[in-house]
């Protein structure tokens, strides 16, 4: 049913045009976590298993633990090595994890608080409270994500039968339910969602009627759109015999053009990331290939250029985090690998072999910078531990002055400018190197008055 290809260029049909994979050797360190000594957080607060979101401005969020009696939730928000906490639960709350925007919207679930229901914070106005309880009768909103347009796309679970819904600030629009929920659906159970710019829902789902939830049961990957109508991805061999893909993990990455990032179980106990629109399937990486040996059970990520990526263990046993496009594999950061933070060099590891250094998914911007957490230690000695630290990886930028990567020069690269020559700390951002225009050096004000000149910005 599938036809395998490569994306040997930027030519593929709905993918934005994109050079190659990019390459990775700044690392920015944005929050550490620590019982004591942490780093733009109070000590106490520890994370673990969380997905680090990161804008196409490279503004980071993510969600936290108070360690305390009171066990309180918290929301972090920042930018270039700096941030703090914006938003703290009341005590024994729950919050998911987070999701960011384009213009600085954090949406999260909260959970356990006298009004459970999908909360936010706006970095803009410093403002934060309940977005909404939609649709009427949810007990939880499980992957909710924020669009730029401040549409939000999440599954609802209502006491056990759930749907893909997405809310646009008055209305809720039903993309697809359970059998349970409506006879007429095709679905036993809608896995963990994705959503995107084109208020399009992605996820696996599996088919029966309700209560047949068995993994003999047939699995797809679909793209709902918000009139409810429906694009399979790929199908699993119990749906589709002769199918290629044995299994689907069960979170999946979208993009604004509707192509899917999936992980799949493969013949001969082999495993793969794929990405696909439904008629053409990019092999990005399976553990047949040269760098991989074991690939995560955690969703990947794609951005709107087709680069996926994704946990794996590589060919010596290390842990990763790969990017690649079907052409290109690259490693974004390897554990044992030796990154810059607020102690000196530190070591991506755990005190324990066993032990992951790396939690929860990546994701990846427009521009190709990749969101991670990691464990930390001395780089001699991993019996030391300095807490988890969030970083951003940031790719090598290629057009001069286009800050977000949008592969052109506008305004909005102008307002990003001068944040980030000044920086938080008097430094110049390693990002800011796309606006050396005139070639000495560095990024400064003569920069940005040429910058300035380009759109006839008065001075």
């Amino acid at each position: 049913m599938f036809r395998t290809c490569f994306l040997a260029g930027w030519l593929m049909a709905g993918l934005a045009a994109v050079a190659e994979v990019p390459t990775y050797e700044d690392y920015q360190l944005q929050a550490r976590a620590n019982f004591v000594n942490a780093y733009n957080l109070p000590d106490g607060n520890l994370f673990a298993n969380i997905t680090v979101q990161v804008n196409d401005v490279a503004e980071v969020a993510f969600n936290i633990t108070a360690m305390t009696t009171s066990l309180e939730k918290a929301v972090w928000f920042g930018k270039r090595g700096t941030g703090q906490i914006e938003f703290t639960s009341i005590s024994d709350a729950s919050v998911g994890n987070v999701s960011l925007n384009n213009h600085g919207r954090v949406v999260f679930e909260q959970s356990f608080v006298p009004t459970p229901g999908l909360y936010f914070y706006d970095a803009p106005t410093d403002a934060s409270g309940l977005e909404t309880t939609m649709p009427f009768g949810t007990t939880f909103w499980t992957a909710a994500v924020v669009n730029d347009a401040g549409q939000i796309g999440f599954r609802a679970n209502f006491a056990g039968r759930q749907a893909f819904v997405s809310y646009d600030g008055s209305s809720v629009a039903t993309q697809a339910a359970e059998a349970s929920l409506d006879p007429g659906s095709p679905y036993s159970f809608l896995f963990t969602p994705s959503f995107n710019n084109a208020r399009q829902i992605a996820g696996k789902v599996r088919l029966g009627a309700a209560g047949q939830f068995g993994n003999e049961r047939p699995d797809q990957i679909v793209v709902f759109a918000s009139d409810g109508s429906a694009t399979v991805i790929a199908e699993d061999a119990d749906s589709v015999p002769g199918s290629m893909f044995l299994s689907f993990d069960n979170s999946v990455g979208l993009n604004d053009a509707g192509w899917v990032a999936f992980t799949a179980g493969l013949a001969g106990n082999n495993r793969g990331v794929f990405l696909s629109d439904g008629s053409t399937v990019i092999e990005i990486a399976t553990e047949s290939h040269p760098m991989v040996s074991d690939i995560e059970f955690f969703g990947p990520a794609v951005n709107d250029q087709g680069v996926v990526v994704f946990r794996a263990f590589d060919e010596n046993g290390l842990r990763n985090i790969f990017a690649g496009d079907g052409t290109t594999l690259r490693r974004v950061v390897t554990e044992n690998d030796i990154l810059p933070s607020d102690l000196g060099p530190a070591r991506v590891d755990q005190e324990s072999a066993s032990s992951p250094v790396f939690g929860g998914s990546v994701r990846i911007n427009a521009c190709g910078d990749v969101a991670f957490n990691c464990g930390l230690t001395p780089p001699d000695n991993n019996q030391i531990e300095w807490g988890s630290g969030v970083y951003l990886a940031v790719a090598t930028r290629d057009a001069a002055g286009d800050y977000d990567c949008d592969a052109d020069v506008d305004r909005r690269d102008v307002q990003e400018y001068d944040a980030c020559v000044t920086g938080p700390d008097g430094t110049v951002d390693p990002i800011c190197a796309v606006f050396d225009f005139d070639g000495d050096g560095d990024a400064d004000f003569a920069d940005f008055a040429q910058l300035q000149l380009s759109f006839n910005i008065p001075q």
